[in-house]
């Protein structure tokens, strides 16, 4: 989450007192009266909502995703809310928690950088949280109501190890020039969070009980980041959605990218990434909200065992989407929804009410959705040779006319350019097929976009009076000098979303 901030020189979260919001909050708690050893202190889903949680202590070491904290760090114990000691273990057990529900599922032997990763607690003052490739980076800032460390908020961190399990899983969207593919980089990170908080039993409990059973409604759960959510709107009340950062529950469809904003209010859908991804973040909650009622023994009253197994099996069935998902191209939603289709296709409910949502949504086009049988074959006939194939090719490279961008030469960049295996689109506002954009007019649009928003790091290749300034400290995209131009590379995915439109 980039904000314009003053620096300031920063503490490292180890030394910082408590906050002046946790001294004002008086915590309930899910523990016991007697804590037991070998226990921590969390929070079930978010600072803002103030439920604390005791949890065994977390092994970081644990394989095949393992994390490297600062050294030195407290001893496990259950300590107060708000103390460094507590941010510590609260962190280290909502990491924990989001990795190894992704480790059950995805078929990963390490993060893409290795076998651990590095947790930076407190990289400095700003609110903002990131993922780089070789850490996890949260930082601290000025709250509503006190400080705001970023690393305390489950929902945060849990977003943060959905972007770097994707990595993982899928390094070729990494640096690929798409916003569509970024956006649905930040649709799963925000899906990890939600997963990661139903692993919860008393949190399951409790939503269900306010919502009456009836999951797809504001909740807690469908709440995202509420803390950081308010710092940003005690900035500008346009940088946060109005109780929360994104919310899960949402009325956005599907409309081409292209065609759309480069930045909105937050009422309004833009092309910026974080906001593109409540497309198919509310897609995915709808499915889950419908497909909860329609397992449940008695729909009106779901109990939290089985929405613990219907998310299970829709995270299942996303993790087939995006693992069949192979060419990278464009429109993305489609190709990874039509999947997800097919991936529950042995349980009619499940397909069925995929079907409908993402149809209802425009993320598949009624005539997309109606070939899914055919593809079903086509893929069932593909799967081995692509199980067989030893490794990918590179992304496609297009090199894009670059004098707007103060570039001699040419600017090359990874495209979604890869041959289609076949042919699923989204839906316009008619119902009609929307035709995919090419690679290259897509890698376009989003490299346009970032150099608009400040988000690019011209290094040596660009002379400072070429140069396109604006205050912002975080650089998301670096450029390399080579031969006959220049290439863009990713640094890094961070958390956030400004409506003025200088995050990606």
């Amino acid at each position: 989450m980039r904000m314009s901030q003053t620096p300031r020189k920063s503490k490292k979260a180890l030394t910082k007192p408590a906050t002046a919001a946790a001294k004002t909050k008086t915590p309930k708690t899910n523990a016991s009266s007697s804590t037991p050893a070998g226990t921590v202190s969390t929070w079930e889903d978010d600072p803002e909502t103030a439920v604390g949680l005791t949890v065994p202590t977390p092994d970081l070491s644990k394989l095949p995703l393992a994390f490297s904290f600062p050294a030195g760090g407290p001893p496990p114990a259950v300590y107060a809310h708000g103390t460094s000691e507590f941010r510590y273990w609260a962190t280290a057990a909502a990491l924990r928690r989001g990795a190894d529900y992704w480790a059950q599922r995805v078929p990963l032997t390490q993060w893409q950088g290795g076998p651990s990763l590095n947790v930076v607690l407190d990289n400095g003052f700003d609110l903002d949280a990131n993922y780089n490739r070789t850490a996890l980076n949260f930082f601290h800032g000025p709250g509503a109501i006190g400080t705001v460390f970023t690393c305390e908020s489950p929902d945060v961190s849990c977003h943060e190890v959905g972007h770097a399990v994707l990595d993982a899983f899928m390094p070729e969207l990494w640096g690929v020039a798409s916003k569509e593919i970024a956006a649905f980089h930040e649709s799963f990170g925000d899906i990890s969070a939600l997963m990661s908080a139903i692993q919860i039993p008393s949190l399951r409990t409790a939503v269900l009980a306010v919502s009456g059973g009836n999951l797809y409604t504001t909740s807690r759960l469908s709440r995202l980041a509420e803390q950081l959510g308010s710092a940003l709107r005690a900035q500008d009340p346009d940088l946060a959605e109005a109780d929360c950062l994104r919310s899960a529950v949402n009325s956005f469809n599907y409309q081409d990218p292209m065609t759309l904003p480069s930045a909105a209010p937050l009422s309004q859908l833009s092309s910026k990434p974080h906001s593109f991804s409540r497309i198919f973040t509310g897609a995915f909650f709808e499915i889950l909200g419908v497909s909860l009622a329609a397992k449940a023994a008695n729909p009106g009253a779901p109990t939290e065992t089985e929405l613990l197994a219907v998310a299970d099996d829709l995270a299942g069935f996303l993790v087939q989407g995006v693992k069949w998902s192979s060419p990278v191209v464009t429109n993305c939603y489609a190709q990874v929804a039509a999947n997800m289709v097919i991936a529950a296709q042995a349980d009619p409910t499940y397909s069925s009410i995929a079907r409908g949502v993402f149809v209802g949504r425009s993320i598949l086009s009624l005539q997309s959705a109606s070939s899914l049988p055919m593809m079903a074959k086509v893929k069932s006939l593909t799967a081995a040779a692509k199980s067989a194939r030893a490794e990918r090719e590179p992304l496609p490279m297009v090199g894009l006319p670059a004098s707007q961008y103060g570039i001699d030469g040419v600017l090359f960049v990874e495209a979604a350019a890869e041959p289609r295996e076949f042919v699923v689109t989204s839906a316009g506002f008619n119902a009609e097929p929307i035709a995919p954009p090419s690679g290259t007019a897509a890698a376009k649009a989003f490299v346009d976009d970032l150099f608009m928003s400040g988000q690019i790091d011209y290094g040596t290749v660009v002379d400072p009076e070429r140069r396109l300034v604006r205050n912002h400290k975080t650089k998301t995209h670096a450029l390399v000098k080579v031969d006959g131009g220049a290439r863009l590379e990713r640094r890094l995915f961070n958390c956030g979303l400004c409506a003025r439109g200088v995050s990606h």
